[in-house]
């Protein structure tokens, strides 16, 4: 498993559990659309499902990256901002391979958005910075570290394949996921990518 990424089974029921925890999280806000190319951060949400990119806040600004090549500062994250250099991908902001202190979440649960409701797919927390820089923020290392911890404390380790527990096992299985596959639900080896 990479470094910067942190892949997880998980149900509906387990969602409120982290939800709870980023919600209450004094360092973490969530980076939401604000109408077309447009973007803010907010220090709460409703909903986890689907793509949001987090912004740790104390590991320094975001990036606004622009056509002309370069980025500058976002002034003002928490009144919003237009996007000026989509990524490919518009359902979450284009901070760039540099950014050092976004994190991309990926909630999906069985049922959520069309996904089938007899598989239980693979939720992911990257950290995109972690692939490219050696040297991102202390405070964001210890906020990953934290957070990786978190889902320890409450996840257990299962593989993609085969037999679910095992000397390969590689990704987290929240409460309620463990028990579906401990049941005979299936799991998925590879996480969609959309």
């Amino acid at each position: 498993m990479a470094a910067g990424s942190l892949p997880l089974y998980m149900l509906e029921e387990d969602v409120p559990l982290l939800y709870e925890q980023l919600n209450a999280d004094p360092e973490i806000a969530f980076i939401l659309r604000d109408g077309p190319e447009r973007w803010r951060a907010v220090w709460q949400v409703d909903d986890l499902r689907g793509k949001t990119m987090l912004w740790h806040v104390p590991g320094g600004p975001l990036p606004l990256r622009h056509y002309q090549g370069g980025d500058t500062l976002i002034e003002d994250p928490f009144g919003g901002w237009r996007e000026e250099r989509p990524g490919l991908d518009d359902s979450v902001p284009n901070f760039g391979a540099g950014c050092q202190v976004n994190i991309l979440m990926r909630i999906w649960v069985p049922g959520w958005n069309g996904l089938p409701r007899d598989l239980v797919d693979i939720s992911t927390f990257s950290w995109p910075a972690l692939k490219v820089t050696r040297s991102p923020p202390e405070s964001t290392r210890r906020w990953w570290k934290r957070w990786r911890a978190f889902i320890g404390r409450h996840a257990r380790r299962v593989t993609r394949w085969g037999p679910l527990e095992g000397p390969q096992a590689d990704i987290w299985a929240m409460p309620a996921a463990l028990r579906a596959l401990q049941s005979g639900m299936q799991r998925a080896e590879n996480p969609w990518l959309r």
